[in-house]
């Protein structure tokens, strides 16, 4: 629970500082490619998931991990259509920042 808060406070600045925002953090004017956002594309979604992890391993249940498993659908749902988003915006720049990093997990996933 804590690695997802930190990693959470870690995206959110990276979106910040060098994002280069416009109005608000999502509207990024540049592709960051650097801290978390070198290994994974999507840390702030990966902080759901962590949370998600921590939630159920503190109580697992049949119940717990149907909700798990739903908020993961959703959160890789959500990925997809941002990086549809982040294609239409920043171009073969974002497309090969792609081949480079993976969605939620480092070298894996």
């Amino acid at each position: 629970m804590l690695g997802s808060c930190v990693l959470a406070f870690h995206g959110f600045r990276l979106l910040i500082i060098v994002g280069s925002p416009k109005d608000d953090f999502e509207e990024t004017t540049k592709v960051i490619t650097k801290g978390a956002y070198r290994y994974i594309r999507h840390p702030l979604y990966c902080t759901f998931i962590l949370a998600g992890i921590g939630a159920f391993l503190k109580d697992p249940s049949f119940l717990g991990l149907t909700v798990f498993l739903i908020l993961i659908c959703f959160v890789f749902i959500t990925a997809k259509i941002e990086e549809g988003e982040n294609i239409e915006k920043f171009g073969d720049e974002y497309r090969a920042y792609m081949d480079t990093t993976k969605m939620f997990i480092p070298f894996l996933i």
